[in-house]
């Protein structure tokens, strides 16, 4: 391909739970056929659990499998389980002859994020997509099957012969007719796919796609490494801007771009990053990472299947609201304290893991008792999940190895003894005498301890880390620190204590860091044995975390939802708000916060918002907006009344910063991005727009706003555009489908006769009155000095004078054009009289006769 790629990359990986750390037998349980696969939406929250069996979703391929998939890196030609008509046999149906190659990459980390991009070579398209998923893979694997890839292309490390990823292992027993190869490292890179995205697409569709993958790192790999495979190998090539390119967010929920997750506050304040002021900081009261991570992800994805999804929130939520009793025992159940663990070397990390889910174990019961009361759909479901039938067998196999009274601790001493003594006695010779040996050396260090207190008569605390292992905490109120730097060593002086260790309490430290290795190390073939046998067992327990995290979610909603006061809302084809407010504004400023109505339909979806300068324009727009992601992940919203429609995307044009690393203006940014939402925005569509048009003159800036306004209107999306051209406003008043509203304020005359600015922040019908310069009221407010407060009203009044003016009859109009006429051919002819050449003079006066007559006959046809 003629395209100079670079080379510069980053890696990518896989996300791999636990248990899906080694090879693993296939379930011979598993079932999935056609008839499953041809449903076009996940018909409620439990299918989405557990749509797909955990002990595939859970587990890696067996060591034959393993060999047998070593040779899935084929050759170049297409794949030999092709029909004879050229076309892929797909679960879905057969499917058009055509090849189709998808490449896949996965995070790093916890929450499964995947990035797909798809090439189809017979019509020259490509569609990126970043999805947001959990352990099972539903959505990715359900957005495969309904692509019917020909090829299936990873990253090296998540394929045979390393150890395949479980998202591998998914992809090639659910999508059987893909043919899955990898691809070398180097390919995955975000820098070579934004190149092929400038030289591939067409130019005008360049600026509106980049804006749309902004922060989907992972597409954007995708991209680069499929096509590189593309062109290594099946040598196809692609002209310059010939290849059509979207993004398409994953089946069943709602788009948000980046531009508007960050204008909107989704995720993270824009003023600080470290601030809990923003819609994910307001509803994440969630007691589990787990939980957490569920939250965030239907932020950055709202569902839209009402049935499937929303409803059954809302049933869950408003049941456990209004049954005080049952709410609080799930929130103080003591599943809400297990955490993620972190160890340092890799077996230390295996017994961690056991004691945690040792702990989690214990727990789900408590859960479950909870529930009991549960009515709802949803509720009912998540605890016949966490029946004690599916989790006490697993809990009586690890208590067979670890001490029933072991507990996962946090502390760095808790962690190391509870590493040490997690294995039952009894199991291992060896591990009992290194435990015994442990023992001592720690009843010697406390001995050691005291002996250095009486010695040097001061007061001696022990304390451990994990870097120093034991040392001495002195505390500094009368003591002489230089003695201390003679006798001690290691001495590190903080303000109020000293820190330090002795020469043989560092000898003691490592000989107890030896015996505690060495507990490991025999305690790490009883884990192995103990983890071999989990395996068979544990699939359940991913629908069990599942729902966990879901019901914390729906449990967190419950503690803003009667700590604020929220409503359920309706959904309908009407948008009707009632009182409603923005939910962050609501909270920082409680009482003092005044409502607004809000109402969208056919007939008044588009929305132009007026009013003066801190009057709440941007606040009203945005508020809508946040309400709708509330309401789609199935919140209750903060209103008296609310009905919502289901939206498929969301928008916002509300920035006017510059970007420095595009080479944009303030102006360019804003052009980028109203044109990507002109290519995406629809009937189904939400988008909040403020101020567009104030990064240019004032006449292209109208001109530019009348014309998206116009081409918005014909969208037939709801939209709610905050702007100060009044002009604007009020000449597309008459359009079908506008709806003019103002946030009213009054100006009063205070003491002295200054003009005062009052705000109402309340939405009315009409645009804002422009007669009362309420810019000038606001800048004597602000503190600007009278002299120039009195030469802006000046200005104004002279401006208005001359509008005023302008408004005239047609005939004094004329009137006035033929004087000024008139005095421009005065003035010249006085010009022309000083002039001392005769024959330029007889050239000039003909010249200005003939203009003087042209100029007249333009303004008789006015």
């Amino acid at each position: 391909m003629p395209f100079p790629s670079r080379a510069s990359s980053r890696a990518t990986g896989t996300v791999s739970s636990y248990f899906s750390s080694s090879a693993l037998p296939s379930s011979p349980s598993y079932q999935y056929g056609p008839s499953q696969a041809s449903q076009d939406h996940i018909e409620d929250e439990y299918d989405r659990l557990s749509r797909y069996s955990p002990s595939v979703a859970s587990s890696r391929p067996s060591t034959a499998f393993t060999a047998a998939s070593t040779a899935i890196s084929r050759s170049n030609t297409p794949s030999s389980r092709r029909s004879r008509n050229g076309a892929t046999p797909s679960i879905l149906g057969q499917s058009e002859s055509h090849d189709v190659v998808c490449a896949v990459s996965e995070a790093r980390g916890v929450t499964p994020t995947v990035g797909i991009a798809t090439v189809n070579l017979s019509i020259g398209e490509a569609t990126l997509s970043q999805i947001c998923d959990n352990q099972s893979y539903v959505k990715t694997i359900h957005k495969l099957q309904l692509v019917s890839p020909s090829r299936i292309v990873f990253m090296p490390s998540a394929c045979p012969p390393n150890e395949p990823s479980t998202f591998f292992s998914l992809v090639q027993q659910l999508i059987p007719e893909a043919d899955v190869t990898s691809y070398e490292r180097s390919a995955w890179s975000e820098t070579a796919g934004i190149d092929y995205i400038e030289y591939l697409a067409p130019e005008g569709d360049v600026g509106p796609i980049k804006v749309a993958i902004q922060g989907k790192y992972y597409a954007i790999c995708c991209f680069s490494a499929a096509m590189k495979y593309i062109n290594h190998q099946f040598n196809i090539g692609f002209s310059p801007q010939s290849l059509r390119i979207r993004y398409q967010p994953s089946e069943d929920t709602m788009m948000i771009d980046i531009s508007a997750m960050q204008s909107l506050e989704v995720m993270r304040n824009m003023k600080s990053a470290k601030s809990k002021e923003c819609l994910f900081g307001l509803l994440n009261h969630t007691r589990t990472p787990m939980g957490s991570r569920v939250l965030r992800n239907n932020l950055l994805q709202p569902p839209t299947n009402f049935d499937g999804f929303i409803k059954t929130r809302y049933d869950a939520l408003e049941e456990m609201v209004t049954n005080e009793e049952m709410f609080h025992e799930i929130r103080k159940g003591r599943i809400i304290t297990v955490r993620a663990a972190t160890g340092v070397f890799a077996v230390e990390e295996q017994i961690t893991h056991i004691l945690i889910i040792k702990s989690f174990l214990e727990s789900v019961p408590e859960l479950y008792r909870a529930l009991h009361p549960a009515q709802s759909d949803l509720l009912v479901k998540i605890r016949n999940l966490c029946r004690p039938e599916t989790t006490t067998p697993i809990l009586l196999n690890i208590k067979k190895v670890i001490e029933a009274d072991v507990t996962y601790m946090k502390s760095p001493l808790d962690q190391r003894n509870q590493r040490a003594f997690a294995v039952k006695s009894g199991i291992s010779g060896m591990l009992d005498v290194a435990r015994l040996t442990y023992r001592e050396l720690t009843e010697v260090i406390h001995k050691h301890s005291d002996e250095v207190s009486e010695n040097h008569k001061i007061a001696i605390t022990l304390k451990f880390d994990n870097r120093r292992m034991y040392w001495f905490w002195v505390p500094i109120v009368g003591l002489d620190v230089e003695s201390i730097q003679q006798k001690f060593i290691n001495v590190i002086q903080r303000k109020n204590h000293v820190e330090c260790q002795t020469l043989d309490l560092v000898k003691l430290n490592q000989r107890l860091l030896d015996t505690s290795n060495e507990i490991v190390m025999q305690s790490d073939t009883v884990i192995r044995d103990l983890v071999k046998e989990l395996r068979r067992v544990v699939p359940p327990l991913f629908r069990v975390c599942e729902s966990i995290a879901l019901v914390d979610m729906i449990a967190s909603f419950g503690q803003v939802t009667t700590t604020r006061d929220y409503v359920r809302p309706e959904i309908e084809e009407t948008l009707a708000l009632k009182s409603a407010k923005h939910p962050i504004l609501d909270k920082m400023m409680s009482s003092e916060y005044v409502p607004n109505d809000y109402y969208a339909t056919e007939r008044y979806r588009f929305h132009f918002v007026t009013g003066c300068n801190m009057s709440g324009k941007s606040t009203y727009i945005r508020s809508v907006a946040l309400l709708q992601i509330m309401a789609q992940i199935g919140c209750f919203v903060p209103a008296e009344f609310a009905a919502f429609p289901i939206i498929h995307n969301i928008f916002a044009r509300i920035s006017m910063q510059d970007s420095i690393e595009a080479n944009l203006s303030s102006f360019g940014v804003e052009m980028r991005e109203m044109a990507f939402i002109l290519r995406n925005v629809d009937s189904k569509s939400l988008a909040i727009i403020d101020e567009l048009g104030r990064g240019t003159s004032s006449r292209d800036g109208i001109a530019i706003a009348m014309a998206i306004s116009e081409a918005l209107i014909d969208t037939g999306a709801s939209i709610w555009f905050a702007t100060h051209f009044i002009e604007l406003a009020r000449v597309l008043a008459d359009r079908p489908g506008v709806l003019n509203l103002h946030l009213a304020s009054q100006t009063s005359v205070g003491e002295g006769g200054i003009p005062q600015l009052t705000m109402s922040y309340k939405a009315t019908a009409g645009t804002v009155d422009d007669e009362h310069h309420y810019g000038i009221v606001l800048a004597r407010a602000m503190g600007m000095p009278d002299s120039f407060i009195e030469f802006a009203e000046y200005v104004a009044n002279d401006l208005k004078k001359r509008r005023e003016s302008k408004q005239q009859s047609s005939a004094s109009q004329k009137e006035m054009h033929r004087r000024k006429l008139d005095l421009n051919l005065y003035e010249a002819l006085q010009q022309a009289a000083k002039s001392s050449n005769q024959e330029a003079l007889l050239g000039y006066l003909k010249r200005l006769q003939e203009e003087y007559i042209l100029r007249l006959k333009e303004i008789e046809d006015m």
